[in-house]
C-alpha cells in the first residue's frame, strides 16, 4: 500500500493530489513575499540604516530572481571591485575593519558556493604549495608566539584577504568578459576616489590627499594599480573606449601625484618601463612620450619655483613629512630585523611585526625563513600565472609585478583592494589561452584559422 502511494506521488510530481500541488504552487510565492515583508517592515521603519538594509535586500532578491545566481554573483563582484579602491567607504561607521567592498565581495563568493561545488578544480600547484606553507608556518609561529590569539587573527586575515580570491577564482573560471568587467570596475572606482579628492580638496593627512581611502599611501597604491591594469583593458576593449581609458589613466596618474606617495610614483615609472619591455610597442612608447610632456612641464615648474613642500617632489627630496616618516620606518625595520635574527626558524608570530613597511621582512620576522620562502613561492605563482596564460593575458602580470616591487616599501600584506586585482589571472582557465591579443573591434576584420574558430567556439560554450 505504501509503495503504491509512493509511486503515485512520484508520478504526480511529489503530491498524491494534483489539486494540492497546484494550490501550494499558487500560494507559496505570495506567502513568501508576505513573510519577507513582515520581517523587513519593522527593520525598515526602525532607522535610516534599517530602511537602507531592507531596500538592499529587496533589490538583491529582485536581481537574484531576474538574472539568476551566477549573474547576481557577477554583479556583486563588479560592485566589490568598483568599491575596492575606496576602502574608507563602510556600511557601518563603527566597524572599521569591514568595508562596503567586503560586503559585495563576500556576497559574490557566497552566491557562487553552490555553483563552485559542481566545478572541477583547476588547481595551480605552485600557488597551492605556497599558500599551504604560509598557512602552516603562520599557525606554527602563532602557537609559539607570546600572543597566539593576536597572531592567529592576523593569519586569518591573511587567508581571507589574500588566499580566498585565487582559490575561488580557480573554481569559477567564468567567461573572459567577466575578467574585463572586473578590471574596468576597479579602474572606474579609483577615478571616483580621486575625483572625490578633487571636489572636496585637501581634507587630507599632512597636506596630502586621501580621496575615499584611509591613508594617502593607499590612494597612491590604488592609483598605481589602476594604471597597471590599463594595458590589459587597452587591448581588450573596443577602440571607441580608449578615450575613456586615457581619462582613467589621467585620474590614476593624478591620484599618484596628489597622494604624495613616493613609493607609488617610483613603482608607476617602473611598471611603465616593464610594460614597454614586455610589449615592445613603439606606438605605445610614442603615446607615452606625448602624454608625459604636460606632467614633466609641471614637475619642472615646481622644482624651479623651489616650492615642493610636502608634495611628492618635496617628499622625494626628504622635505615635509618625509623626514619623520623615514626615521620611523628605519626604526621599525631595525625592530623587525632584530626579531627575525632572534627567531629565524619560526619567527615571532604575526601579531606585531606588520608595520615594518616591507612585506618580505614582515613575513620573515613573523613566520621565519621557511615562512618567507613559502610566501615568495605564493607571490611568484601569482606573478607567473599571466605568463602561463599566454600573450593575451600577459598585461595582467603588471599589477602583480607592481605589488611585488612596492612590497619592499609598504606594510600592506593582506588587503583586499590589492589581492582582488592580483587574483584576476586565476579567473581564466589554462585551456582558454588565446595567443593573439586582439581587440573586439579588430576580431571581425581578422581572418580566422580552424584553430581560431575552435577557440571561439570554446569561449562561447
Amino acid at each position: 500500500m505504501a509503495s503504491t502511494l509512493g509511486e503515485v506521488s512520484r508520478r504526480r510530481g511529489g503530491f498524491a493530489h494534483p489539486k494540492a500541488h497546484r494550490l501550494v504552487a499558487a500560494v507559496a510565492p505570495p506567502l513568501g513575499v508576505l513573510v519577507l515583508l513582515g520581517l523587513l517592515l519593522p527593520v525598515g521603519l526602525g532607522s535610516v540604516f534599517g530602511a537602507a538594509f531592507a531596500l538592499f535586500v529587496i533589490l538583491f532578491l529582485t536581481v537574484l530572481v531576474t538574472v539568476g545566481i551566477e549573474g547576481t554573483a557577477i554583479g556583486m563582484f563588479v560592485l566589490g571591485f568598483l568599491l575596492s579602491p575606496m576602502n574608507d567607504v563602510r556600511p557601518v561607521e563603527a566597524l572599521t575593519f569591514i568595508t562596503a567592498s567586503d560586503v559585495f565581495l563576500v556576497l559574490g563568493v557566497v552566491l557562487l558556493v553552490p555553483y563552485l561545488l559542481t566545478r572541477g578544480f583547476e588547481a595551480q600547484l605552485p600557488f597551492m604549495v605556497g599558500a599551504a606553507g604560509v598557512v602552516a608556518f603562520g599557525l606554527l609561529s602563532s602557537a609559539a608566539s607570546a600572543d597566539p590569539a593576536t597572531s592567529l587573527n592576523a593569519v586569518l586575515r591573511l587567508v581571507v584577504g589574500a588566499l580566498v580570491f585565487p582559490v575561488a577564482f580557480m573554481l569559477w573560471r567564468p567567461r573572459r568578459e567577466v575578467v574585463i568587467a572586473l578590471a574596468a570596475a576597479y579602474l572606474f572606482g579609483n577615478c571616483i576616489s580621486v575625483g572625490h579628492a578633487l571636489v572636496f580638496g585637501a581634507a587630507s593627512y599632512e597636506g596630502r590627499y586621501l580621496g575615499l581611502t584611509r591613508h594617502p599611501n593607499i590612494l597612491g597604491l590604488c592609483s598605481m594599480l589602476s594604471l597597471a591594469v590599463i594595458p590589459f583593458l587597452w587591448q581588450e576593449l573596443p577602440r571607441w573606449s580608449r578615450f575613456y581609458l586615457l581619462v582613467g589613466a589621467a585620474f590614476g596618474a593624478y591620484g599618484v601625484w596628489i597622494s604624495g606617495s613616493r613609493a607609488a610614483l617610483l613603482v608607476t615609472v617602473a611598471v611603465l618601463a616593464v610594460y614597454l619591455v614586455l610589449s615592445r610597442s613603439i606606438g605605445f612608447a610614442v603615446i607615452l612620450f606625448g602624454l608625459s610632456i604636460l606632467p614633466i612641464y609641471f614637475v619642472g615648474r615646481t622644482l624651479a619655483s623651489g616650492d615642493a613642500g610636502n608634495n611628492i617632489l618635496g617628499r622625494l627630496q626628504g622635505n615635509g613629512s618625509a623626514t619623520f616618516s623615514d626615521l620611523q620606518r628605519e626604526q621599525l625595520i631595525r625592530e623587525a630585523t632584530d626579531k627575525f635574527v632572534t627567531h629565524p626558524i619560526l619567527g615571532v608570530g604575526f601579531g606585531d611585526v606588520l608595520e615594518a613597511h616591507n612585506i618580505y621582512l614582515q613575513v620573515a620576522a613573523a613566520g621565519g625563513i621557511l615562512g618567507l620562502l613559502f610566501y615568495l613561492i605564493l607571490l611568484g605563482a601569482v606573478a607567473w600565472q599571466p605568463f602561463r596564460l599566454g600573450t593575451r593575458y600577459l598585461p595582467l602580470a603588471l599589477p602583480v609585478l607592481a605589488y611585488a616591487m612596492i612590497g619592499a616599501i609598504t606594510p600592506l600584506l593582506w588587503d583586499r583592494y590589492i589581492w582582488c586585482l592580483l587574483a584576476l589571472p586565476f579567473l581564466v582557465s589554462l585551456s582558454d589561452r588565446s595567443a593573439t591579443p586582439t581587440t573586439p573591434s579588430d576580431r571581425s576584420a581578422t581572418p580566422t584559422t580552424p584553430s581560431d574558430r575552435s577557440d571561439q567556439l570554446q569561449e562561447t560554450s
